[in-house]
């Protein structure tokens, strides 16, 4: 009778011990998933220097001042959405690269 309970006992021990390692095994196959998928997302972003996205914005406005002349209103218009595009792209570049600079402030978040 003892070697039953003890059997009994050392199988719910080993099936734990078992369940709770593909639990956590599981987990870790989807953490990596998600971040291989967050790394292809990163690396299909088009993301762009300091430099570049000045550069582009004055093609953009040389091009918007060649061809609406005419319209001083959404001339205007046009050049606060490519200032706020290009604020936006820059901030993005600097967060992206913030956890260079600071990964402790990274982790904190």
């Amino acid at each position: 009778m003892e070697i039953l309970i003890i059997v009994i006992l050392g199988a719910v021990l080993i099936y734990g011990f078992i369940d709770k390692r593909q639990k956590k095994r599981g987990k870790l196959d989807s953490d990596l998933e998600t971040k291989e998928t967050q790394k292809i997302e990163d690396s299909n972003a088009d993301i762009v220097s300091y430099g570049q996205v000045q550069e582009r914005k004055g093609q953009l406005n040389e091009l918007i001042d060649a061809n609406l002349g005419d319209h001083p209103e959404q001339s205007a218009q046009l050049k606060d959405i490519i200032e706020d595009w290009a604020n936006l792209k820059v901030e993005s570049f600097e967060n992206r690269r913030s956890w260079v600079r600071s990964p402790k402030q990274k982790k904190e978040e």
